[in-house]
């Protein structure tokens, strides 16, 4: 019944913003109040807490961004399956011009923008994270992140460095890290990147990332080819083949085609994802499925 809610709840959140952006009415529409509550809302709460260190820094302003995605992944096995996910980062430069509270309930934070969301079928860490951020960036291409906060409900620290090398015809990016977890114990893990522009509106790319939580017995592992193509400003047409292995040793391939597209407002995303996954867990049988997203973007 409840993702029978939320699929209702996206189908009724779409229809109406196609409308009005054929329309183009001039009063505010549902969706706009909505936006600008959201984002007056969060910045209220960003000047709060940035105000409890006292005011120190009056040239820099708190301030608050982040996302919603609602999603919709009808497919094959399971017509009903939802997805919904979140971010929010304040930055308190009372606190720390370097300082930012994170909080979000996406576990996979090392996925680049354009890679593909795991199909997962069973949705079990959908736990809200929340963690305090540092970030020194030592120059254009170096910087080094630290976090301390909670994850899948423990507490937990981080160490994370990032590395660009910018070459004449491709870039290379290199993201190693070390987690300790409460509970779960130390998790190392470590991101790779390869791109390579074909021209100036496409570039192909290559990543591969792999972690090992002490706690679990077998290591998670990601690699994928993607193709990425900006057909318009605001379109964007992302073609890719992932392979997953998660911690259960499960793998699973995936090729799929992702179409964004910005409609209405800067802040408003639509994605349409056809699918194609073969799943251990399923017996590798073929499975075809169709991801809708909306998503919606606010703040500074």
């Amino acid at each position: 019944m409840i993702k029978l809610r939320l699929i209702a709840l996206i189908l009724s959140l779409l229809l109406p913003v196609t409308v009005l952006a054929e329309q183009k009415k001039e009063q505010k529409s549902t969706v706009e109040i909505l936006h600008s509550n959201i984002n007056m809302m969060m910045q209220d709460t960003a000047s709060w807490l940035d105000n409890l260190a006292g005011n120190d820094n009056e040239n820099k302003v708190a301030s608050a961004n982040g996302y919603l995605l609602l999603g919709w992944l009808p497919r094959t096995s399971d017509l009903a399956d939802i997805d919904a996910k979140f971010k929010v980062r304040l930055k308190l430069p009372n606190w720390n011009e370097r300082i930012a509270l994170v909080i979000d309930n996406d576990e996979d934070d090392l996925k680049l923008d354009y890679e593909a969301d795991e199909i997962e079928t069973n949705h079990e860490n959908e736990d809200i994270n929340l963690a305090v951020q540092y970030i020194k960036q030592v120059n254009s291409n170096f910087k080094i992140k630290n976090r301390i906060g909670i994850s899948r409900a423990q507490l937990y620290a981080r160490t994370e460095l990032k590395r660009t090398w910018q070459f004449e015809s491709y870039q290379v990016q290199l993201t190693p890290r070390i987690d300790y977890f409460s509970s779960d114990g130390w998790a190392p893990a470590v991101k790779t990147a390869f791109e390579y522009p074909l021209m100036s509106s496409s570039l192909l790319s290559l990543s591969a990332s792999w972690q090992k939580v002490k706690k679990e017995k077998n290591p998670r592992q990601k690699v994928g080819f993607y193709h990425i193509k900006k057909i318009q400003q605001k379109q964007l047409l992302v073609t890719g083949l992932q392979y997953t292995n998660n911690k259960y040793s499960d793998e699973s391939y995936l090729a799929s085609v992702r179409f964004r597209n910005q409609f209405y407002k800067k802040w408003l995303h639509f994605e349409l994802e056809p699918f194609v996954e073969l799943n251990q867990d399923n017996r590798y049988k073929t499975e075809l499925g169709l991801a809708l997203r909306l998503i919606g973007y606010y703040g500074k």
